[in-house]
């Protein structure tokens, strides 16, 4: 008898299928706003430029480059831990 194959979804049943495609989808799109060529057998290779540089934009970055801001200037030898004083006395 013949199975049933409308009722079995294979991408339920591997996330990492899905997982790729979805990294894929994502280089993909990165490749296209940053008119970089696109080459889908570069995926998870690390010694390809323009993966590399996929990568470099999705790392985490400080706080104050995500909202566009510089970063605080804290003169030419900061003070990290003054308590709030500006001077000793």
């Amino acid at each position: 008898m013949a199975k049933n194959y409308k009722d079995f979804s294979y991408f339920e049943s591997r996330p990492d299928v899905v997982k790729i495609f979805d990294d894929l989808e994502a280089y993909h799109d990165w490749c296209r706003f940053e008119l970089q060529p696109f080459n889908p057998a570069d995926l998870y290779r690390k010694d390809s430029p323009t993966y590399q540089s996929y990568l470099h934009s999705k790392k985490p970055r400080r706080p104050w480059v995500d909202r566009g801001d510089r970063k605080p200037y804290q003169g030419k030898n900061p003070r990290y831990n003054n308590n709030g004083q500006n001077f000793s006395r």
